[in-house]
């Protein structure tokens, strides 16, 4: 197992999609932009007797983004890094750029990278590089416009008779491309792009991510939920064939990293730490229905399920060399005994770290229509938007509808800890939407004062960076003011104007953590969360209590104090 950093790592996390702008040759931008996707998506997301989701979602390109692939602008962002006392800024690069085209390498835009990181580096901020955060080249995945439809579809109500049931026309573009991770084709032409990439930045780079949310994101929002590319809904065949080759990719790219990537670019004696992100959530049952006062259905089992897929079967995978067939058949939760219970040795021990995204506690429950798919093994249906949910009781809830919960965060670092013999954990996504920067301050506090308490508890942390630097292209939620995450704000009607400059606006929330940062720093040279830094901060801007249920603010601790 190898050794944590040398200095705790303080930083941001950004996508290439969300941040940089210019990029229309890859899933997500060609998803956006078809005129039958959206009409889909605007359709299925109508607030129905059946879809209670939230807002309908309005799919727009991300167009120039935050303008973070113009050198003004990512130099500018890096000296803004530096001043909040961050040591660390995480990227991700655009397969699509680098291989426009099957066999096709743009050394333009490898320069460009190159560039980038080096810019990075000269402001003393340790680059950690992803390769591949939910976005494939159009050549790898066209995602379907249109779908086949099932007999009798046409006479269901909405929106079930919209939804993509069944296959593509062979006519579709997706046939003509790889179509995604479910293609072992495309396994092996990921790892030709990682080769490129770990000879081209090798002398610059020696923290690497493989892979973005492999089953949160890429799973459950392409192959269950329908939203994401490609588009498919309750596919579990599909997803099965993806969760696969996921693994695979993730466990041929470690291996191939480890292997080209032999120098060390920060001189801390290590020429490479590997892992992945994994979005993983503090889960519980949503409350029971009822008839007359009566409960008819118990959700417990049904949040087990969806922890055990979601949270643990990715993992299980690449440390134990866990491949359960059997429960994505049957619901047994890692029964040994069954042959569809398979362990590849050559899985075992394929990370570094346990890349770590944390954002909120969930509330899942059992459906009937999931159970009888052959996508019955995602468990249940969580409750993605608390905002409208009626029998369901909460804590405070960011501008997305999303519950606030930070002992959530010691909950998993601590369940990591304890399940797998204790890996780093690298925290790589912590964040809020909120819309007025209301919360922000007070939630980077109290999730760092958790962070603080699973340090002292044991656990192993690299570092923690928070996402994002700035307000981005939010996926389904483009450019709504409900999903800023930024530590610094921007204000996107700008970019409707020719002259815009989309100026970085600082948060409360950017105060606070450069608050903690450098005290931290000023306790020790290592610069790992101090008590005393999680208090000054607490004493300014004000703390959750860790279940989320409410914020103390300075002033109610001076009042009390009398």
């Amino acid at each position: 197992m190898k050794a944590l950093p040398k200095t705790f790592l303080w930083g941001v996390s950004t996508s290439s999609y969300q941040v940089e702008g210019d990029i229309t040759n890859n899933d997500w931008d060609f998803f956006t932009r078809s005129l039958q996707i959206s009409k889909r998506i605007s359709t299925i997301t109508k607030p129905s007797i059946f879809y209670k989701g939230g807002t309908q979602v309005d799919l727009q390109p991300a167009g120039d983004a935050a303008k973070f692939w113009d050198t003004k602008y990512y130099k500018r962002d890096f000296d803004l890094a530096r001043r909040l006392g961050l040591n660390a800024f995480r990227i991700s690069i655009e397969w699509a750029r680098i291989e426009p085209e099957k066999d096709h390498w743009d050394q333009v835009a490898i320069d460009n990278y190159k560039e980038m990181i080096v810019a990075m580096r000269e402001k003393n901020l340790i680059p950690i590089v992803s390769l591949n955060h939910a976005t494939l080249p159009l050549w790898v995945m066209t995602p379907p416009q249109e779908f086949l439809r099932r007999t009798g579809q046409n006479l269901l109500p909405h929106p079930l008779r919209d939804l993509p049931l069944a296959d593509p026309p062979s006519s579709d573009p997706y046939w003509k491309s790889l179509r995604g991770w479910e293609n072992h084709e495309t396994v092996e032409r990921f790892i030709r792009y990682v080769e490129r990439i770990i000879v081209e930045f090798r002398d610059l780079v020696d923290y690497w991510i493989t892979i973005g949310e492999p089953v949160a994101t890429i799973i459950g929002g392409g192959y269950i939920s329908g939203l994401w590319p490609p588009g498919f809904f309750l596919k579990g065949k599909k997803a099965r064939i993806v969760l696969h080759n996921l693994i695979e990719a993730h466990v041929q790219a470690y291996n191939k990293i480890t292997a080209l990537d032999n120098i060390d670019a920060d001189g801390d004696g290590l020429a490479n730490r590997i892992g992945f992100t994994h979005l993983m959530m503090e889960i519980v049952p949503a409350e029971q229905s009822k008839i007359f006062s009566i409960p008819v259905k118990d959700n417990t089992e049904a949040a087990k399920n969806f922890s055990y897929f979601a949270n643990d079967y990715f993992i299980n995978a690449v440390i134990n060399g866990e491949e359960d067939l059997n429960y994505l058949n049957t619901l047994q939760r890692s029964n040994k005994n069954s042959k569809e219970f398979i362990v590849h040795e050559d899985w075992k021990n394929k990370a570094d770290f346990i890349g770590l995204d944390y954002y909120r506690r969930v509330y899942v429950y059992a459906n009937k229509i999931v159970s009888l798919t052959s996508a019955k093994f995602v468990g249940g249906v969580p409750i993605n938007d608390l905002s409208i949910a009626n029998n369901q009781s909460h804590n405070v809830l960011n501008t997305l509808g999303w519950e606030i919960y930070p002992k959530g965060l010691y909950n998993v670092i601590m369940r990591i800890k304890n399940k797998w013999n204790n890996i780093p954990i690298f925290i790589t996504e912590n964040g809020i939407a909120d819309k007025h920067d209301g919360h922000r301050a007070p939630f980077i506090v109290s999730h760092l004062q958790q962070v603080k308490r699973a340090i002292d508890d044991g656990a192993r942390i690299m570092g923690y960076l928070f996402w994002s630097f700035m307000d981005n292209y939010e996926w389904l939620d483009n450019y709504r003011p409900e999903g800023k995450f930024g530590l610094f704000s921007i204000d996107f009607e700008d970019r409707h104007h020719d002259d815009s400059d989309l100026i970085r606006h600082k948060t409360k929330g950017a105060e606070a953590l450069e608050l903690i940062i450098k005290e931290s720093l000023s306790q020790s040279k290592d610069g790992v969360i101090s008590d005393s830094a999680i208090a000054a901060a607490q004493n300014k801007f004000g703390i959750f209590t860790e279940d989320g249920s409410r914020i103390i603010y300075p002033w109610m601790t001076k009042w009390n104090n009398g």
